[in-house]
C-alpha cells in the first residue's frame, strides 16, 4: 500500500472530516484541513477521573473524521459545541511547556503534578492518554501531521503515551518510523469491536476495517511497541456473533493474539439516555445492522440516566467468557466497564500492570484500583482513597464542562475535584456513586464522622449458567497443558 494513497484515500470529499456541518468552504478534497486550523487547548484532566488511572488526556483536534455510529463523544455538550466550529488543533508548544516544566501557570503545574513529574518511577512520569475523545490518527491527521511532531516532544521528555486509535497510519513507514527510536515510550490501544470487516464498514463509517487495524497492531509489535485490544463497546449482534463469524468475540481475540497483542481493555456498550435526533437516528441504524432491538432492551434496565448501562445479569456471560479466554492466553486484563469491573486483573482499566517498568507510574487513587484492593486484601475504601493530591487544588470545571445553567457554572468553578469526588462517593442514589455504579459489588459498611462512607467489597455473583437472550455465545474449552 503506497503512502500517498493511504494518506489521502479517505479525504477526497468536502467536509468529510467535519461531521457536524462545520464551516469548511466549498472546495473539494477537504481543502480546509490542509490549512492552519484554529487554536485549541486539548490537554486537560480527564472527566473519567473517578475510576481512571491516567488522569491527563490529550486530543489533537476538536473533531474526529470517522463518524462511528455509536461514538460516545457525541453525548458530550462541549464536544458538539466544538464540532460546530472550524476544526481546532492543539498547540504543541503548550504541551511542550507542560512536559518541560517551563509553563509556570497554575493549571500547567497541576497537570505536571497529576503526571507525577515530582514522583518519577524508574525514571518515568505517569503515562498520558492521547485520543480520549477524538482519534489522533484519523483523516485530519493525514493532512495535518500533528501526531508526528507530538511524538518528537514525547521522546524528548521521556513521556510515556497511551495512544487510542482506529487508524491505519502505522502501515506507512512515515508513522511507524516515528516510534522506532523509543518504542518503549508508546502503547497503542486499537479500538476494535468485531472481526467482521463487512459490518464494521457499516458501523465505523469512515474508519479503516478491522483487518487493517490488526495488521497495524502486528507491525507495531514487530518493532517493540506494546499494543492492547480495546474491545469496547461490546454490542450484541456485532461483538458476540455475526453471520460470517459465529464466534466473533473469540475470533477477534485470536486475531489480536496472532498479531502479538497480550493486553485487553473491554466493556459492554452503554446507550445515551437523552438522545438528540441525530443520535437516535444512528442507534436505529445500529439496530438495523445488528438485528437486535438494543434501545428497547436498554429501556428495561431502570430509569433513564445520562448513560444507560445494562444490568450485570445480562452481561455476565460475555464478560466472563472474554476474561476466562484471555486469562488462558496469559493476557493482561483490564475492565473499563463498571459492571463486572471485579474481573479486572489490575487497578488500571487500560490493563497496565502496576509493576510495568515504563507505564506503571499510573494514578493509584482511583476507584478501579481501590476496588481491586478491596477484593484482594479485604480493604475498606473511602472517598479519601480515590482522591489524589492534585485534586484538592483543581477546580471541577477543569474536568467537566461548566454546564449551561448559572448555578451549575458557579458550583463547578468553585468546588474542587476533591469536593466532587467526595460528594459522588457519599451519595448512595447517584448514578456515578459507588453503590449504583458498581451495581452492588461494593456495599456501604460504615459512615464516618466527617460524612465519608467506608465501602466493603461483596462482589457480583453469576446468576445464569446459560447465556441471556440476544447474546450468541458458543462455549469453548480450555486446552490441556499436556497436549
Amino acid at each position: 500500500m503506497q503512502k500517498d494513497k493511504l494518506r489521502f484515500e479517505r479525504t477526497n470529499a468536502c467536509a468529510e472530516c467535519m461531521r457536524f456541518k462545520a464551516t469548511c468552504g466549498k472546495g473539494t478534497a477537504c481543502s480546509v484541513i490542509r490549512q492552519p486550523l484554529r487554536n485549541y487547548n486539548g490537554i486537560r484532566f480527564t472527566s473519567d477521573g473517578f475510576d481512571c488511572a491516567l488522569p491527563v488526556s490529550i486530543d489533537s483536534h476538536t473533531v474526529c473524521s470517522y463518524g462511528c455510529l455509536y461514538c460516545f463523544s457525541d453525548n458530550l455538550a462541549q464536544h458538539r459545541d466544538n464540532a460546530a466550529k472550524k476544526v481546532g488543533q492543539t498547540k504543541l508548544n503548550k504541551i511542550e511547556g507542560i512536559f518541560s516544566g517551563k509553563d509556570k501557570s497554575k493549571d500547567a503545574q497541576l497537570i505536571r503534578k497529576a503526571l507525577k513529574y515530582d514522583k518519577l518511577k524508574n525514571g518515568y512520569p505517569c503515562p498520558v492518554q492521547l485520543g480520549a475523545i477524538c482519534d489522533p490518527l484519523d483523516n485530519i491527521e493525514r493532512n495535518q501531521g500533528w501526531f508526528l511532531k507530538f511524538i518528537e516532544i514525547a521522546k524528548k521528555y521521556n513521556q510515556p503515551v497511551r495512544i487510542s486509535t482506529k487508524g491505519n497510519l502505522f502501515l506507512t513507514d512515515e508513522y511507524i518510523n516515528a516510534l522506532r527510536e523509543k518504542p518503549h515510550l508508546f502503547r497503542v490501544h486499537f479500538s476494535i469491536i468485531s472481526p467482521d470487516d463487512k459490518l464494521i464498514k457499516q458501523i465505523d463509517k469512515r474508519a479503516p476495517p478491522t483487518s487493517e487495524r490488526i495488521e497495524s497492531m502486528r507491525r507495531l509489535e514487530s518493532i517493540g511497541v506494546e499494543t492492547c485490544l480495546r474491545f469496547r463497546p461490546i454490542i450484541p449482534g456485532l461483538s458476540d456473533a455475526t453471520p460470517d463469524y459465529p464466534n466473533a468475540w473469540k475470533t477477534l481475540i485470536d486475531m489480536a493474539h496472532k498479531a502479538g497483542c497480550r493486553n485487553i481493555s473491554y466493556e459492554v456498550g452503554f446507550v445515551p439516555g437523552h438522545m438528540t435526533g441525530d443520535l437516535l437516528k444512528r442507534w436505529k441504524e445500529i439496530e438495523k445492522i445488528t438485528k437486535v432491538p438494543i434501545l428497547q432492551i436498554y429501556k428495561r434496565f431502570g430509569k433513564t440516566q445520562a448513560c444507560i448501562r445494562p444490568h450485570y445479569k445480562w452481561t455476565e456471560t460475555i464478560m466472563h467468557n472474554i476474561h476466562d479466554y484471555c486469562k488462558s492466553l496469559g493476557w493482561n486484563i483490564g475492565v473499563s466497564d463498571p459492571v463486572w469491573k471485579q474481573l479486572s486483573e489490575c487497578g488500571s482499566c487500560c490493563a497496565i500492570p502496576e509493576n510495568h517498568k515504563v507505564f506503571g507510574n499510573w494514578q493509584t487513587e482511583n476507584a478501579t484500583n481501590q476496588l481491586m484492593l478491596a477484593r484482594d486484601k479485604g480493604k475498606l475504601i473511602s472517598a479519601k482513597d480515590i482522591t489524589p493530591e492534585w485534586a484538592y487544588k483543581t477546580k471541577s470545571d477543569k474536568l467537566y464542562h461548566p454546564g449551561v445553567g448559572p448555578t451549575v457554572r458557579y458550583k463547578r468553578k468553585h468546588e474542587t475535584w476533591a469536593d466532587k469526588l467526595f460528594n459522588v462517593w457519599t451519595d448512595l442514589t447517584r448514578e456515578r456513586g459507588p453503590l449504583q455504579y458498581f451495581q452492588g459489588a461494593l456495599l456501604p459498611f460504615k459512615k464516618l464522622t466527617n460524612g465519608d462512607i467506608l465501602f466493603k467489597y461483596i462482589g457480583l455473583k453469576r446468576s445464569y449458567p446459560k447465556q441471556t437472550p440476544y447474546w450468541k455465545i458458543k462455549p469453548w474449552k480450555k486446552k490441556s497443558k499436556n497436549k
